[in-house]
């Protein structure tokens, strides 16, 4: 469906044209406009160009990896949970501050539309970094932390008007330990274990 959405909107070479976005992006204030649907549209959009094949890329190993480890029902289950929950809890909090504390770059990131998968995919890189041997995930994990913090702080610092990517990177920051804590708490099972070492004796 991503690689359908590039090619009929031609960001499969170029940047999204920005009527897509308006169209199918979703923005904290259509929380209440009662327009819920864009929580699952703007996940078929990337912002086109060079972008486009990144996030593929990333869909593909991150849910894919997932998939084999838990098992398709429950990567489904579980991108769709990253996604939607990062997208609310964040128009929740942009609205509670645009209401109390309304400064030009918070308005931005309540009406500025985004879009993209990677809140999912990020949500499923942190269940799948779950199923590893302790040493390996704790390196793994700090690494990807480093990195979403280091992204965050550089795009913060162009609000408001790049107001989108603190977006994305926000969701990417929320969704990737996400991912790992509804892993870790069961709310999808490994489809394969190793056995205990009890078990091999």
């Amino acid at each position: 469906m991503l690689l359908a959405f590039a090619l009929w909107s031609e960001s499969f070479w170029q940047p999204l044209d920005e009527t897509w976005r308006d169209w199918l992006g979703f923005a904290p204030i259509n929380l209440l406009d009662f327009q819920w649907q864009r929580l699952l549209t703007s996940s078929l959009l990337t912002a086109g160009g060079w972008k486009f094949p990144a996030s593929f890329v990333m869909l593909a190993v991150c849910v894919g990896l997932t998939e084999r480890c838990y098992g398709t029902p429950a990567t489904m289950k579980l991108f769709l949970t990253s996604h939607v929950l990062v997208l609310i809890m964040i128009s929740v909090t942009v609205l509670v501050l645009a209401t109390n504390a309304p400064s030009p770059s918070i308005l931005a990131l309540a009406k500025e539309h985004d879009i993209g998968p990677s809140a999912g995919y990020y949500g499923c890189l942190g269940a799948i970094l779950m199923s590893w041997r302790s040493f390996a995930k704790r390196a793994c994990v700090l690494c990807v932390f480093a990195i979403l913090l280091f992204r965050l702080n550089i795009s913060t610092a162009c609000l408001p008007e790049e107001a989108a990517v603190v977006s994305a990177d926000i969701a990417h920051l929320l969704a990737f330990p996400l991912g790992g804590l509804l892993a870790w708490c069961g709310y999808i099972c490994l489809l394969y274990t190793s056995p205990s070492p009890r078990d091999r004796g």
